[in-house]
């Protein structure tokens, strides 16, 4: 049986090359660690180079199987309910209109048809440890979560050993020193997360808010880590008065708001605050605010890269003018 299992390893097919560069963003952990905003500010650096990329990723939770065209990059924003293609692929096609954005769990096949819709550059979301593809450059971002439980699930967070830092070409830390890392030859780009302007939803679109309510907010957020959300608020002026958190992806119904909305009635909060991936899946259920005389708002959440940008961007400009 060994024998067997080595002359599999050794068949194992080499990654798939594809004609066009291929950027990865991934990590180590279970969990989020900021991969979506990451993706879009490598996806707006592109566009504004006058470049069109083109974003790939699993779906996670989708109902449809095999390859899903979120986007095909015209402008129309996303072609099929979040539902079955995910909720990060719909927020990307959502945000980025001029991207392609392709769900299938067979990266190689998705960045074939991206290059057929003419995409000049791949990104894949959460494509570290997706080894199909050949990529040119791998991002790997690390937090303080990385670090806190240092071995593989279930003892810790990680999906694999802290030696598969060896294999990134770049890190993007965020929260953490240089100097906690294991291997310190791998060029390091400081990242940091900022909350962008609220925009109000009374209807199918959103009005941006110029200043934050002076009054208590009630926040809710259904993703990775949810406490840092609430934290990011707090930390930037909001009132938060009443917090409800929800496992990642929670697929939001009538019935799991219901006691939220009652709860905001009874305490006088007027305003509820969420993230735009958690959007994504209230949309549908925009009119039981409205009912419950609730104004809901929405806060992007940015990706900014401080010291050792020029690192990240002098390498993307690199693919961009060289393809492979």
């Amino acid at each position: 049986m060994l024998d067997r299992i080595r002359t599999l390893i050794g068949q194992r097919k080499a990654p798939l090359r594809v004609p066009i560069p291929v950027v990865s963003v991934g990590n180590l952990t279970f969990g989020g660690t900021g991969k979506t905003p990451v993706v879009q500010a490598l996806a707006q650096y592109c566009l504004s180079k006058g470049y069109t990329p083109a974003i790939l990723l699993r779906g996670y939770r989708r109902r449809r199987r095999g390859t899903v065209l979120v986007s095909c990059g015209h402008g129309r924003g996303p072609l099929v309910p979040w539902e079955e293609c995910g909720d990060e692929a719909w927020l990307h096609a959502w945000k980025l209109p001029q991207v392609p954005v392709i769900a299938d769990r067979r990266r190689e096949r998705a960045a074939s048809l991206a290059t057929r819709l003419g995409a000049q550059l791949v990104l894949l979301d959460d494509g570290f440890q997706y080894r199909r593809l050949e990529r040119q450059l791998d991002i790997l971002i690390l937090d303080r979560y990385t670090l806190r439980f240092p071995h593989r699930f279930p003892v810790g967070y990680l999906r694999e050993p802290l030696t598969a830092l060896k294999r990134a070409h770049l890190l993007l830390l965020n929260g953490i020193e240089p100097e906690e890392l294991p291997v310190r030859s791998i060029p390091c780009v400081r990242l940091r997360f900022v909350l962008g302007a609220p925009m109000l939803w009374e209807a199918a679109e959103g009005v941006p808010v110029p200043d934050i309510p002076s009054e208590p907010v009630a926040a809710m957020a259904g993703i990775a880590h949810p406490e840092r959300f609430r934290n990011s608020l707090q930390q930037h002026g909001w009132f938060v008065a009443l917090w409800y958190p929800f496992p990642d992806h929670y697929p939001y119904t009538a019935t799991s708001l219901r006691a939220c909305l009652d709860s905001c009635r009874r305490r006088g909060v007027r305003w509820i605050v969420t993230t735009e991936k958690d959007f994504v899946r209230l949309q549908p259920l925009l009119p039981l605010f409205r009912d419950a005389g609730l104004t809901l708002l929405t806060i992007p959440l940015q990706a900014e890269f401080t010291e050792g940008a020029d690192a990240l961007w002098n390498l993307l400009d690199a693919l961009l003018q060289s393809p492979p």
